[in-house]
């Protein structure tokens, strides 16, 4: 029993970190128009995902966690801190799962250094609370890994590898950017030149396949959808040094001074770790049977990375958060440099000091980051119901504000202009409207519909937008706003803007 005292120790810390904050930090849009969306139920989500639109399907995201969210929100309510609790218990298993896999690998030190260094990842911690999928496509992740694994070492025992083809298909179901992780777990036995090894994982990945099947009928017009509407940009080679800053730090817009030296710091950690895995590969008296589950470890870091970049420079779909894995890889990368790779003291002091700098300074800005996307929208909406009179309408810039507001103040009537057709962030689809409830206003002077008092949120970007797209239509849906009422108030949330327009005059032009 004496020997589980470090690990509760480390899941105790797991979870105090993943409970701070996890109330009064306002959902952003990704996490309202989760919420909004599950609570609608299967079949409206299907059809809101599924339905055919110009350039592919409504949306791109299958539907685990989101039905998942339906129940657990039908058990616990929809407030910030429940709907966020799911991510937090999801991410306190992989805290286990890390120390499991590491110990099965490495043994029991690396296995705790790997499940604390999971434990106070800013990265982690920062999905582990966030009110979307990828806590649960992380675990998914990590638990076929390890039931890979254990199939490894025990190639007889098939149960790891029915549990393993059962994991890869729910991961597909929770988040479709795993592919580019199970890709690089499946080609390890072709890599490793055991038969044996292929043909159990053969197996496991056709049970997959058969789980995965109703689903892939769906892929081609949803990946019509990403290159026909999202705002991904195609990475540069630069993006394998970002994603080593994200997957340390945290994935936020470090200002200034700590942009750099997280930045740098990060990279450090992982150059090092890369030297140090080539000296110990030099050794004469290596472990023979550690050299192979190491390179398992580094081939897992870094090639669903170079999958995904690679594949992104036909479309683009490079996203950080969509190799939380790799992430969980390198920690246990990490974990063994610290354990088994026999650095010096003084060197494994430096470092150590360097990652929980990196941990704190990523920490820190994860939990005090209120502007966007993170904005103080429920403050916002408190501003407004104060000062709100029957009659008024209160009006979003676009579904970034919207979203998030309506879920603080769904008893306000609120309305949202419609991104332009085409546009990178043109990502709402009209099924997915229908199914929210909440269609898109084509232009300001129907979202106003003679109101006497309008109030307008927007982000204080969109003013820089509106001074460079003069005679953009949405610049004029703007000008026709303060050419045909009267600026009475404008207060500032951060970086959201709310502002109060009056006394509209008597004719305006319509549409």
């Amino acid at each position: 029993m004496r020997r589980l005292y470090p690990l509760l120790l480390i899941i105790l810390l797991a979870l105090a970190l993943r409970l701070i904050a996890l109330e009064t930090r306002s959902l952003w849009y990704d996490e309202a128009f989760a919420v909004l969306f599950a609570e609608k139920g299967l079949g409206a989500m299907l059809y809101g995902t599924l339905t055919p639109v110009v350039g592919g399907a409504a949306d791109i995201h299958p539907l685990l966690y989101y039905t998942l969210l339906n129940g657990w929100m039908n058990f616990f309510g929809q407030s910030p801190s429940a709907v966020r609790l799911l991510s937090v218990l999801l991410g306190i298993v992989t805290v286990c799962v890390m120390y499991l896999l590491g110990r099965d690998l490495f043994g029991e030190k690396t296995g705790l250094a790997a499940a604390f260094i999971t434990a106070i990842a800013p990265f982690h911690v920062q999905y582990a609370q966030e009110t979307r999928m990828y806590s649960l496509m992380a675990l998914l992740l990590l638990l076929a890994t390890w039931c890979f694994v254990r199939g490894w070492q025990q190639l007889h025992a098939r149960r790891w590898w029915l549990f393993f083809g059962v994991l890869c298909g729910l991961a597909m179901y929770a988040q479709q950017l795993s592919a580019f992780y199970l890709l690089a777990l499946g080609l390890v036995p072709l890599l490793a030149r055991r038969r044996d090894l292929l043909l159990r994982v053969g197996v496991g990945a056709a049970l997959a396949v058969v789980i995965y099947a109703p689903w892939m009928v769906n892929i081609p017009a949803q990946l019509n959808k990403v290159g026909a509407y999202y705002w991904i940009p195609q990475p540069t080679i630069a993006q394998f040094l970002v994603s080593a800053r994200s997957f340390l730090a945290g994935w936020l817009q470090f200002q200034g001074a700590l942009a750099l030296l997280l930045f740098a710091a990060a990279n450090i950690l992982v150059v090092f770790l890369m030297v140090q895995v080539i000296f110990w590969l030099r050794r004469p008296r290596r472990s023979t049977t550690e050299r192979p589950m190491l390179l398992l470890v580094l081939w897992l870091c870094g090639a669903p990375v170079l999958l995904m970049w690679l594949f992104s420079q036909w479309r683009p779909v490079y996203l950080d958060r969509g190799l939380i894995a790799s992430a969980l890889l390198l920690y246990l990368a990490l974990a063994w440099l610290f354990t088994r790779s026999g650095l010096p003291r003084p060197v494994m002091a430096l470092l150590g000091t360097i990652g929980l700098g990196i941990a704190a300074a990523g920490l820190l800005t994860h939990y005090t980051w209120n502007t966007f996307p993170n904005a103080p929208f429920r403050a916002a909406d408190a501003y407004i119901r104060e000062q709100w009179q029957e009659g008024d309408v209160l009006l979003h810039q676009d579904k970034v504000s919207a979203l998030p507001m309506i879920y603080y103040g769904r008893d306000l009537p609120q309305r949202y202009l419609g991104d332009l057709p085409g546009a990178a962030d043109d990502t709402l689809a009209l099924p997915t409207q229908e199914t929210l409830g909440l269609l898109a206003e084509s232009c300001i002077q129907s979202a106003a519909r003679g109101a006497r008092r309008v109030w307008f949120v927007a982000f204080a970007g969109a003013e820089a937008e509106i001074a460079a797209a003069e005679n953009s239509v949405f610049g004029d849906q703007l000008l026709w706003l303060q050419t045909y009422y009267t600026l009475s108030a404008e207060q500032r949330f951060n970086d959201l803007i709310v502002y109060l327009y009056i006394d509209p005059v008597e004719f305006s032009p319509d549409c």
